[in-house]
This record gives structure tokens, C-alpha cells and sequence, in this order.
């Protein structure tokens, strides 16, 4: 083995190790309680909740791609799961910035430029919050979901979410963080928001094969504690992987409900499956690294209906989606 084969290798591992000190880190002190909430669950239904876990992760996946794709840098599937998950892994590293680190040296792989990596993961990171928050508003608003303040602030929150979901609001908004004129129209946000509604779908599901009580009402109390908890574990950006921001929430929303120590465990158990169901996914997607693929412009355009957008031609062209964007190549922050 070369001496650069042995350094990546050891770089690999060695975040490998990192991320997994720190998932185990995030339950310190706590290993006895998560304990206590697994032997409650049989083995069954705590393996269907990480399969259902992996499904809407896997949908996750799909909804970043499109997103790089919008921009013009279409990445094949198999190397586009790769890049995606073993990123993920970055989110349990303390800061808001490992994760989109990683995925932007991986990416480049692929000829896409960190600026450009960059914005599809704050808006990917945007396209979570902004559906998570429309799911929590509506079962808030609807009573379907316990409320951790004031109903009306579910129809606002809402209200808000739906409006920045709008393709003439997020095209001004992907325009200023792109720095280029993308066109958006009414078609990839609705495929974006079904994909979103798969991944919602299966968390929440997954969340009801952990409790005992799996009625309608369930799954819904536990679907608007899970898009709160999401939403309050994103904002909080030192936070590990949300890490307890998300469970507070989940916990203060779901209790009412359910009772403390019932919340409390499903909250523990809740933070066990995601990162299993992320190992998982990112052992089962990782690929070695190969030779960088061939830019969008000469592979993509059959696939995505992105022409001509080979990284580095000042001047040149690409379409997406309905309009044309001129091309750069600004691979600076």
C-alpha cells in the first residue's frame, strides 16, 4: 500500500473513531436509562424501527441529490448515497460544520465546487426545517399533537413554513445563496415535499413501533414531537446531532400525553435507532474512493436535464430546470 493510500486510510479511521466516541459521548451517563428503555421494547418491533429509520433517511438521500442537481452538479446514485451519508457522520462531531466539511472534500470528487456543496447543504438543512416545522404547526394547530405553547402559534408557524416552501420565495432565496439565477418551478418542491413526507412518514412510524399505545392518535403525537424536536435540535448548532435540544423538546411536547418517564424513554430510545439507522446506512453506502466521475456536462444532462455544466467554463451555461444559469467554477467559501 502507497504512503497516500495509508494516510487516507488512517484519516478515514480515524474519523470513524471520533464520530463513534462521540455518539457514545452524547449517552454518557445515561447508558443505564437506555438500558431500561430497550429491554421494555421486543426486538422485533426495535429492529422495524431502525429499518423504518433507514427508509426515511435513504429518502433524505434522494432530496439532497435533487437539491446538488438543482445547482447544476449531478452526482450517479450510488456515489451520490456514498458521498451523503458517510457526511452524515460529521453531525455527531460537537459544531455545526464537520458534517459539511466532509461532504464537501467528498464531493469534490465529482467536480462540484465547495461553495456550491456548501449551499445544497444549507438548503437541504432549510427543506428539513421548513417541512418539519409545517408538520409540527399543522398537528399543533389541529390538536392532533400536544401543544408546547399557545395553538395559534402552530397556525403561524405553519402558515410560515408553507409560504418559504413557495417556488417564487425559495427562488429568491436559493438566488441569493447561490449567487447565481436558478428557476424553480412548482414541480421539484412538490416532488421534494413528497420525498420529505416519506421521511416524516417513516420516522413517525418507527417512533410508534417503540410505545405501546399505536393508535392514530399515537403516531400523530409522536410525529409532531419528533418535526418540534428536529426544529429545536437544528437551531441549536453546537449541539451535536441536537443533542438534547432535540429530546427536550420531544420530551416537553410528548409528556402531556404520554407521562415524563414514557416520553423521556421513547426520547432515549428515539436517539439510540437514528444513529444506528445512520451507521447502518453509511456502512452499507460507502464506497472507496475512486477517480473523479465525469463532469454534469458530459454524463448529466441525460439524467437531470442539466447541459453543459462543466465546472470551470466561465461564460458558459447551464439550465436548470426551466431557465439557464451562468456557470462558475468558485470553489472559495
Amino acid at each position: 500500500m502507497s504512503a497516500g493510500r495509508a494516510r487516507a486510510w488512517a484519516v478515514r479511521l480515524l474519523f470513524l473513531a471520533v464520530v463513534l466516541g462521540c455518539a457514545a459521548w452524547s449517552l454518557d451517563g445515561r447508558w443505564h436509562e437506555v438500558g431500561d428503555a430497550v429491554r421494555r421494547v421486543h426486538p422485533v418491533p426495535l429492529a422495524g424501527a431502525v429499518l423504518l429509520t433507514c427508509v426515511g433517511l435513504l429518502a433524505t438521500s434522494v432530496v439532497w441529490r435533487r437539491t446538488l442537481a438543482a445547482f447544476g452538479y449531478a452526482v450517479p446514485p450510488r456515489e451520490a448515497r456514498s458521498v451523503f451519508f458517510t457526511s452524515q457522520l460529521g453531525k455527531y462531531v460537537p459544531g455545526a460544520v464537520w458534517a459539511i466539511g466532509v461532504q464537501a472534500r467528498l464531493a469534490a470528487r465529482h467536480h462540484v465546487p465547495v461553495r456550491v456543496t456548501i449551499t445544497t447543504a444549507l438548503v437541504f438543512t432549510g427543506i428539513h426545517l421548513l417541512t418539519a416545522g409545517l408538520l409540527g404547526g399543522v398537528l399543533v394547530a389541529a390538536d392532533l399533537a400536544p401543544a408546547p405553547g399557545p395553538r395559534w402559534l402552530g397556525v403561524l408557524a405553519a402558515a410560515g413554513c408553507a409560504l418559504g416552501l413557495v417556488p417564487a420565495v425559495s427562488r429568491r432565496l436559493l438566488r441569493r445563496a447561490a449567487g447565481a439565477d436558478l428557476a424553480v418551478g412548482w414541480r421539484e418542491p412538490l416532488a421534494v415535499v413528497g420525498l420529505m413526507a416519506l421521511t416524516w412518514t417513516a420516522y413517525a412510524l418507527a417512533l410508534l413501533l417503540l410505545v405501546e399505545d399505536r393508535s392514530p392518535r399515537s403516531l400523530a403525537a409522536l410525529a409532531g414531537a419528533f418535526a418540534l424536536g428536529y426544529v429545536a435540535g437544528v437551531l441549536v448548532v453546537v449541539a451535536p446531532a441536537g443533542l438534547g435540544a432535540r429530546e427536550a423538546t420531544f420530551v416537553a411536547v410528548l409528556s402531556p400525553l404520554t407521562g415524563l418517564p414514557m416520553a423521556t424513554a421513547v426520547a432515549l430510545l428515539a436517539r439510540v435507532v437514528h444513529t444506528v439507522a445512520d451507521l447502518l446506512v453509511a456502512a452499507a453506502t460507502w464506497r472507496p474512493a475512486r477517480p473523479a466521475a465525469t463532469p454534469v456536462g458530459e454524463a448529466a444532462g441525460a439524467t437531470t436535464g442539466v447541459a453543459g455544466a462543466v465546472p470551470g467554463g466561465a461564460g458558459r451555461e447551464m439550465s436548470v430546470a426551466t431557465g439557464r444559469v451562468p456557470a462558475h467554477d468558485d470553489d472559495r467559501l
